[in-house]
């Protein structure tokens, strides 16, 4: 199990301050020219396509993309190219989609929103589950503040007390956990210190990071039948 974790960790966990070091977002490094943006990313050999609500844009200094997972992050174009002139959405937020193989075959489940609930609850407020949503892989480090499940898609608000993020970036945490085809995605949105994100808009921004997702990938998304069953053999 303590690999499991380990693994789920680098999908679950959230960008680390190593992850986003040549981040024009976080350092002073040279912003990305205007004419270089983009708004979505294909990855793991076209299995996935990674798209965000208007305002974002892909940061592509700081994208993986490797045949064990993708990590693709976004941030305000804005911010990004440091022109206030390139889009940026009201309330700014940094936006990850982490992309891996599922990370236990598991066949679906009835689409039953209660045992899709039950079942992500026993395991994400569990020790394992708080280590693998945490950035240092420390369950004690994460407190589980809410969690909801709608339209085949688990969605859960955390803190992380890990001291490995960027000193600039919120501690709550909302994600969205979604099987595409044969892949996890899990989405992220988190607010920054400075502009914070309330948990109604952060919620907001997630739901719209989901539905481009799932608008880039028509027919592919598998419900929460197989997330059920996932976080059921996580337990």
């Amino acid at each position: 199990m303590a690999a499991l974790t380990f693994s789920l960790a680098a999908c679950f966990g959230g960008a680390k301050t190593e992850d986003v070091r040549n981040s024009p977002l976080f350092s002073k490094q040279a912003p990305t020219a205007s004419g270089k943006l983009v708004q979505s990313r294909t990855v793991m050999s076209g299995a996935v396509t990674v798209a965000a609500p208007k305002g974002y844009c892909v940061d592509v200094s700081s994208l993986r993309d490797q045949a064990s997972g993708a990590f693709v992050p976004f941030g305000a174009c804005a911010a990004l190219t440091r022109n206030a002139a390139d889009p940026s959405p009201k309330a700014p937020a940094f936006l990850v989609a982490s992309v891996s193989p599922l990370p236990i075959a598991a066949e679906a489940a009835a689409e039953d929103p209660e045992a899709v609930m039950a079942q992500a609850r026993a395991f994400l407020e569990s020790n394992a589950g708080r280590a693998a949503l945490s950035r240092s892989g420390d369950a004690s480090t994460v407190e589980v503040l809410d969690l909801k499940t709608s339209s085949g898609v688990v969605k859960v608000l955390t803190r992380d007390g890990s001291d490995n993020r960027p000193e600039s970036l919120s501690d709550t945490t909302w994600r969205a956990f979604l099987p595409i085809d044969d892949k996890l995605v899990v989405a992220s949105v988190t607010g920054f210190t400075k502009t914070k994100v309330d948990r109604r808009n952060g919620l907001g921004q997630l739901n719209k990071f989901v539905a481009a997702i799932k608008a880039s990938n028509p027919g592919s998304s598998k419900g929460g039948g197989v997330l059920a069953a996932i976080f059921g053999k996580l337990r």
